[in-house]
């Protein structure tokens, strides 16, 4: 029997390049969607041996690091499988310490994809190799850095996730905006993330 796999990707081309490349390597798609409603809809309704999905994903229900996490806590013991674009390592490194199953570049060869799912349903992490590279590489810098978020960079990205601008955040902290910038901008440099796109994504990913 082949293994039955749930995909989801916003993109129908990409829908229908997965389809093929795992129907390819022996395993059946038992469902395709477009958004996070759709896949958690398909997930409740169609057995499955894993998940392959985008991270990102507009559309109805929720997205990215909450659609992980619904998924997680709805069918604990499902292999997740995540398609992404991203580059952030702080974003990658934590969906792997959040119990992803495995990892695959966007731009990866499309071989990876079976082979990620096959590590996932066998209960192994997979991360591709250009992701894995960049994780390596992170590892690396932060061993030779040593540098933990400080006592008050920790305390604006903590304010940054609870919604709050860099005025509100030096308003609160009797602070300049100019200082609150500079240790948001470090706290980003220690975290591996490069724009505020990123940050926000990271701050999703610490709240689920």
């Amino acid at each position: 029997m082949h293994p039955r796999i749930i995909i989801a990707d916003d993109h129908p081309v990409v829908l229908h390049g997965i389809r093929i490349v795992l129907e390819r390597h022996h395993m059946s798609v038992a469902g395709a969607a477009a958004d996070g409603a759709g896949l958690l809809d398909l997930v409740a309704r169609q057995p499955c041996h894993a998940v392959l999905t985008d991270l990102s994903m507009p559309g109805t229900g929720p997205d990215g690091a909450d659609l992980l996490d619904t998924l997680r806590r709805r069918h604990p013991a499902l292999p997740v499988v995540v398609l992404t674009g991203a580059r952030h390592p702080g974003l990658l490194d934590g969906l792997l310490r959040e119990g992803l199953h495995g990892l695959v570049d966007k731009s990866a060869d499309f071989g990876e994809l079976p082979q990620a799912l096959r590590a996932a349903m066998a209960g192994k992490v997979f991360v591709s190799q250009q992701l894995r590279h960049l994780l390596q590489s992170r590892d690396l810098l932060l061993s030779r850095s040593q540098a933990p978020l400080s006592a008050r960079e920790q305390e604006v990205v903590q304010l940054l996730g609870n919604g709050l601008s860099v005025n509100a955040i030096a308003e609160h902290c009797g602070r300049s905006a100019k200082t609150i910038s500079r240790q948001k901008a470090e706290a980003m440099r220690k975290l591996g993330l490069d724009r505020n796109q990123e940050l926000y994504d990271y701050l999703q990913l610490q709240r689920v």
